[in-house]
Formats: structure tokens, C-alpha cells, sequence
């Protein structure tokens, strides 16, 4: 099973609900001050922060490549896709937004691949919004071993970090009929510092917030960046 379709099987049962829709509202107060219209979710996930979007009046746009997450977030009634970004329109956007750990999972010989890309649907002086877990957030929050358990599931993640790597193990038993069906699957994240994103130089980077979403330290940085 592709790992991100796994993550969409696990992802009700990890229960992040709140710390997520701290993070959204963020980016929500962040996004009236920038007075833009239009904008497109990369890994927009099972399409709750687009349901926000479209409350707001926002057109909003969301793309994934899990295909069962993308099912998801048509479900609620937004409009998401498993387009790539060079499938979409150059300069069409007045921002893009890459929420929870979009970035953290793109290795760092594709960062500036991905940041040209990004570039490229947003029109002349457009935003992109994103976030990246800080190295706390690796080293204090995400390494560690998770279970969780109900009649009919049984889920154990085992996350490693190491050389600024963060190898996490899905293992997931779902009880079907009689017998329990075993899903195994792993996903790479890698740590970025904001030195590292700056000297791309793609993006000029206008600012940023510490945010403490799992922990009383900062565990994330939200960094608003501007097309040149």
C-alpha cells in the first residue's frame, strides 16, 4: 500500500484534530492580512483546511497525491485533485499553502525543485505559505513510539530520528470478519533549517512564527515567502 494511503487509513485514529485546527486558524488570521483571492492547498489532505477556505469565501483549490485523502476531501464538497503541480496553470495563483509537514517530507536535493514549482503557478508577487517542523520537533515530539487501540484496530508507529532524518514504521492490524488484516508501511521526513530554505533563494522570506502545537517548546515554524 503507497504509505500516504496509509496515513489516510491511520490518520482518524492518531487523533490530531485540535493541534491541526490550532495550525489552520493560524494560517487563516495570516491569509485576511494578505488580502488574496485565490489559492491552492499542496497536500491538502483529507480537505478540512479547503472546508475552511470555502467558508471564508476564499477560492480555493487543493491537490494530493493520496489518492484515498483526495477522495476525502471531495466528500466534504471542496475542489481537490491528485494534479501534480506542473499540471496546473503558471501564474494563476495569488498564493499557495503547504500545511503540517508538507515540506518535511521532500528530500533536500528536491526542495528547490519543489520551491520552482511553486513559483511557477503563482502570479507576480504572490505568497507561499508553508511550515516545517523545528529540530525540537523532531528530536522531543516525533521520536518516540505510539499505540492506539479500538475493537477493531490495533496501530503501532515507531519513529527513529537520526542525522536529521526522521524514519517512521506504520503498522497497522484492522480486524476484518473473522481474521485481522495487516497494513505496514513506512515514511521518510526530513528536518530543513530556515538557513537552508533562505539560500535556495527562490522565495524572498518576508517572516515567521514559532508554534507550539505538541509541546509547551516550539515544534513548527510558519514562514510566509513572496515570488520576486
Amino acid at each position: 500500500m503507497n504509505p500516504l494511503d496509509l496515513y489516510a487509513k491511520i490518520e482518524t485514529l492518531i487523533g490530531f484534530d485540535e493541534q491541526y485546527e490550532k495550525l489552520y486558524k493560524i494560517y487563516l488570521e495570516w491569509l485576511d492580512t494578505l488580502h488574496v483571492k485565490r489559492i491552492l492547498d499542496v497536500g491538502c489532505g483529507n480537505g478540512k483546511f479547503l472546508a475552511h477556505l470555502q467558508a471564508k469565501h476564499f477560492n480555493a483549490q487543493g491537490i494530493d497525491r493520496s489518492v484515498q485523502m483526495v477522495e476525502r476531501a471531495v466528500r466534504l464538497g471542496v475542489n481537490a485533485s491528485t494534479q501534480e503541480l506542473n499540471e496546473l496553470p503558471q501564474a494563476s495563483f495569488d498564493c499557495v499553502v503547504a500545511i503540517a509537514d508538507v515540506i518535511n517530507y521532500i528530500p533536500p536535493n528536491e526542495v528547490a525543485s519543489f520551491f520552482e514549482a511553486v513559483n511557477s503557478v503563482l502570479k507576480p508577487g504572490g505568497y507561499f505559505l508553508c511550515d516545517v517542523n523545528t529540530l525540537y520537533g523532531f528530536e522531543s515530539v516525533a521520536d518516540g513510539v505510539m499505540c492506539k487501540e479500538t475493537e477493531t484496530e490495533f496501530l503501532c508507529i515507531e519513529a527513529t530520528f537520526e542525522a536529521k532524518e526522521l524514519l517512521t514504521n506504520i503498522t497497522l492490524f484492522e480486524k476484518e470478519a473473522d481474521v485481522y488484516q495487516k497494513y505496514q508501511g513506512s515514511i521518510m521526513q526530513y528536518f530543513h533549517s530556515q538557513t537552508f530554505l533562505k539560500k535556495i533563494g527562490i522565495f524572498k522570506f518576508c517572516t515567521t512564527k514559532a508554534v507550539s502545537l505538541f509541546a509547551k517548546e516550539s515544534d513548527k515554524t510558519i514562514m510566509l515567502l513572496q515570488k520576486k
